[in-house]
């Protein structure tokens, strides 16, 4: 009779213990522990690093669009300069956000925003008449 109970009893708590256990918010695959980001992002569903590649090459291409008008003359060397610095602030920017080994649409959007400013700014020093004279 003791034997039947203490079965009961344990069958019991495992019964109520369980649901709450497995409600800890994380997922599991493949036997690991992963958890979960809530509305950023879902790690199981989503690639890590999703459009990584098309913001690398936008800002390879406005490089070579401020060296190009550097040595055409198209930009003086201040403005030079100054569009550089800001090319730098959204590679740090970039570095931050991948720090985490995933880059969330958030994030990927900011990147792109502030990409589609520097390539106005690129496209206002190029057109804005001062010259470098050497």
């Amino acid at each position: 009779m003791k034997t039947a109970i203490s079965t009961l009893v344990a069958a019991v708590t495992f019964a109520v213990m369980a649901p709450a256990q497995a409600d800890d918010g994380h997922s599991f695959r493949r036997g690991t522990v992963q958890p979960t980001y809530g509305w950023q992002h879902n790690p199981v569903r989503a690639r890590p690093m999703d459009g990584l590649r098309e913001i690398n090459m936008r800002q390879a291409q406005q490089h070579e669009r401020i060296e190009r008008g550097l040595q055409r003359g198209v930009i003086t060397r201040w403005e030079f300069r100054r569009l550089m610095a800001e090319q730098q602030n959204i590679q740090a920017m970039e570095r931050a956000f991948v720090a985490d080994g995933f880059l969330a649409p958030r994030e990927r959007m900011e990147l792109n925003r502030r990409l589609d400013v520097a390539a106005s700014s690129i496209r206002f020093e190029a057109t804005d008449h001062q010259r470098r004279f050497n």
